[in-house]
């Protein structure tokens, strides 16, 4: 169409194609916005950890055992040389502190990682049981090095007493499953020959994917890590999105688990990486576990 000798038939046209430009650049502006408050939340989970407590309650403890598990830290760093760990653990006061796996990252050993096994050897009756990573990391020989010059005993088909007071409380380690499946398999099962009914039994396993494989050695508590508490929980609704092993929507996610008298607990672990990675509604987290008389049971 001409107008006064101009063709107008374009300008609808570009008039259109504004509208069309403007609408983009309001979703791009929503959706970058929604990123940036996802990589926020996601940041500001990751820099703190929160102490997690546990309580269960036994006929055969007599005195209150104090269980601290610090899992997975994959290098992450929580003060200067590691002294928010160590004051949040110093303030609980535990009998034992058990390491329970990927201390370190599959790129190798750390300085964040090294720094807390000397920390905590110093202060600490503790106690490490290898993680995937450690061995993925290539450096596992280097590792247990670290762990003698600590004074840190490994339990990988180990087992150690803790007595408190008249309580005594039987812990056994089994080395992780990249160390051979078959040698875990026996290690656990040579654990539940030497547990017996008249002495509470811990079975420490980094990985807890299979604990139905046996749940009938008898073991009273498992205590695992691994999941990363399955990076997204939405309480109530969603207790972990993904965990390496179980895939979307895992079965074990983190927390308690009873299975009738026996219970397995998952530490959430003290990871930040990868960044990339979200933690949302799951904070890096230390776990307490204490195991208390029935009698004081309410």
């Amino acid at each position: 169409m001409k107008q006064n000798g101009l063709d107008t038939s374009a300008e609808p046209n570009f008039a259109q194609t504004k509208r069309k430009h403007a609408k983009r650049k309001r979703v791009c502006l929503v959706l970058s916005s929604f990123v940036a408050v996802l990589a926020l939340l996601n940041w500001g989970t990751k820099t703190r950890f929160v102490s997690r407590y546990y309580e269960l309650f036994d006929a055969r403890i007599h005195d209150d055992v104090r269980i601290a598990i610090v899992s997975d830290l994959h290098g992450a760093r929580y003060g200067e040389n590691q002294s928010d760990l160590v004051a949040a653990l110093e303030q609980e006061n535990p009998h034992v502190v058990l390491l329970l796996g990927d201390i370190f990252d599959q790129h190798g050993i750390d300085e964040n990682g090294k720094t807390l096994v000397s920390v905590l050897a110093e202060r600490f009756n503790c106690f490490f049981v290898p993680g995937n990573h450690e061995y993925k990391s290539g450096e596992l020989g280097a590792i247990r090095d670290l762990m003698q010059t600590a004074n840190m005993p490994i339990l990988a088909g180990e087992s150690t007493m803790l007595t408190v007071n008249d309580t005594r409380v039987q812990l056994f380690g089994v080395d992780d499953g990249q160390g051979g499946k078959s040698k875990q398999l026996r290690e656990i099962a040579n654990a539940g020959s030497a547990r017996t009914d008249e002495i509470y039994s811990i079975l420490a396993i980094h990985v807890p994917n299979g604990v139905e494989s046996y749940l009938h050695y008898g073991f009273d508590l498992m205590l695992s890590g691994h999941t990363h508490g399955g990076q997204i929980i939405i309480p109530g609704v969603l207790n972990g999105l993904y965990a390496p092993g179980q895939g979307v929507f895992p079965k074990y996610g983190g927390g308690r688990y009873d299975f009738g008298k026996q219970t397995m607990i998952i530490s959430r672990g003290l990871s930040q990486k990868p960044l990339w990675l979200p933690r949302l509604g799951n904070p890096p987290e230390l776990c307490f576990v204490t195991l208390k008389p029935a009698a004081d049971k309410r």
